[in-house]
């Protein structure tokens, strides 16, 4: 098929089916057919797993760059390891594939017919267009610009404004994870008066720019939505059906609302205590359990300044002990041993973070004839289906027994902010932590705190209703649901 054939192929859903032999699902059919006017703008909201950069994407990409002369083709993700590992390589099989004149790098296309560019950056750092590293001049030919200071330190926002300088017949942006990107990167996409501009992504929390798009901003975007039951690879296959009712059955309703139904979360989602449940726990409210029965204690052990924290609980009650910084070992060990013997709590009851420096450290405390319990948050989850490491777990596991009512919290001002930046993100396994570099401060208050109830004893009182009721939730910790009537007030039930 010569480029003149291609023309007459005016819609990508055309291109992708006759040109490539993809067959396409209805959905995936209706978004391509979609983008072919000029001054298309689409946006679509997926489940997980739904090929949107695989088929859609690569469709798109490669479409115009072969049906439209001199065009530019900008695409962004969320990170450049998505860029280059993902994207690129089922670009650079089709290439090859198709024909002679396509040319790709990690980060760059070209199709010698037509004279068509293409250029893809990464949005999880937005003052840099990470991954990009041409030389300046086969930049700035890629690009049709002669900028000196191309692919040296450029933002995502500088590729968009020399985009839209370009005198090119086409222009079309394609977004993908486009919950992602900050309001800064739409605004330059909109000065780019693109031709046809596409977001696609998995729907996060109700609010930001890709929600603009199908709420205030809904008249000026064709919307789609797109389920897990709309995709046969997903929904006709027996064992990824059955993994996926076990989401159903297992996770948080709003994770389902996203993961499998394409909905947008609560604005409150992401955060993952309850900040009520927090404030009660700090009150005094909750009842008093196992009082001089049940003593356990956690320490961080932190490096660079950073504070070391000592948590103890008596029963159901925990209080920050210790906090501050001492760089000598031998004295952080006396420190922390005669703070244990104080409260009654035994060595092999204290956990450790056992990582970095705090492996050093807990081998001081064996030496001395105290060995404490160590804790890898890096580790594997006791629940590998749900978490992605102990940590995860571990602060799941304290949301668990908050909602629960069932802990008692020292009134910390840093550890109520530090339990209010943490944030989880969706992944494989579902369930994992935003990592400690994106937070504003190290959560040292609030990991010893997670380390000392990841644990419970199995009675923790004499026969009360509650203790019967948290021996049964120790059993399955994570088997929890939210009642879907009541989740904008945080109220969790079995």
């Amino acid at each position: 098929m010569d480029i003149e054939d291609i023309k007459l192929m005016k819609d990508p859903d055309c291109y992708a089916r006759m040109r490539l032999g993809i067959g396409l699902y209805p959905w995936q059919e209706k978004i391509l057919r979609a983008m072919s006017p000029r001054g298309s703008r689409v946006a679509v909201r997926t489940c997980n797993e739904a090929g949107k950069t695989s088929t859609l994407v690569l469709a798109l990409c490669l479409w115009h760059m072969e049906s439209f002369l001199g065009s530019l083709t900008v695409t962004t993700s969320g990170s450049y390891r998505q860029i280059k590992d993902q994207l690129f390589p089922h670009l650079q099989n089709w290439g090859g594939r198709l024909g002679g004149g396509w040319e790709f790098g990690d980060c760059w296309g070209r199709h010698n017919g037509t004279g068509s560019r293409l250029v893809s950056f990464s949005t999880d750092n937005p003052g840099k267009a990470e991954g990009w590293h041409e030389p300046p001049r086969q930049a700035a030919e890629i690009v049709g610009r002669d900028n000196p200071l191309l692919g040296f330190g450029v933002t995502g926002e500088q590729w968009v404004a020399m985009a839209s300088g370009a005198d090119r017949s086409s222009l079309m942006l394609v977004m993908d994870e486009a919950k992602t990107p900050p309001l800064s990167l739409y605004e330059a996409f909109e000065r780019c008066h693109a031709t046809r501009w596409i977001n696609l992504s998995s729907p996060g929390p109700s609010f930001g720019p890709f929600y603009d798009c199908f709420t205030k901003h809904a008249g000026r975007w064709q919307t789609f939505r797109v389920q897990a039951m709309d995709c046969p690879h997903l929904w006709d296959d027996p064992v990824k059906r059955a993994e996926i009712e076990e989401q159903i059955r297992i996770l948080r309703p709003e994770l389902v609302q996203s993961m499998i139904y394409g909905e947008f979360m609560p604005a409150s989602a992401g955060m993952v205590f309850d900040m009520q449940r927090v404030a009660l726990a700090m009150s005094g409210q909750p009842a008093r359990w196992g009082e001089g029965r049940y003593k356990k204690a956690a320490l961080d052990i932190s490096a660079g300044g950073d504070e070391q924290v000592l948590a103890v609980c008596d029963g159901n009650e925990a209080w920050i002990e210790w906090a501050g910084f001492e760089a000598d070992d031998h004295r952080l060990v006396e420190l922390v041993i005669a703070r244990l013997r104080r409260c009654g709590v035994k060595a092999e009851d204290c956990l450790a973070d056992d990582g970095g420096l705090g492996t050093v450290v807990i081998n001081e405390f064996e030496r001395r004839g105290c060995a404490l319990r160590r804790f890898n948050f890096g580790g594997e989850p006791r629940d590998k289906a749900s978490y992605r490491n102990a940590r995860a777990e571990a602060y799941f596991t304290l949301a668990d027994r908050l909602r629960m009512g069932h802990v008692r919290l020292p009134d910390d001002d840093l550890l109520r902010e530090e339990l209010a930046f943490a944030r989880y993100e969706v992944g494989n396994p579902p369930l994992k932590l935003v990592p400690k570099e994106k937070l504003p401060h190290s959560p040292n208050r609030s990991d010893v705190i997670a380390m000392i109830f990841w644990e419970l004893p199995d009675v923790m009182g004499d026969g009360a209703a509650e203790a019967a009721a948290l021996t049964a939730e120790i059993a399955s910790p994570t088997r929890y649901r939210r009642d879907r009537e009541e989740t904008a007030g945080g109220v969790w039930e079995e």
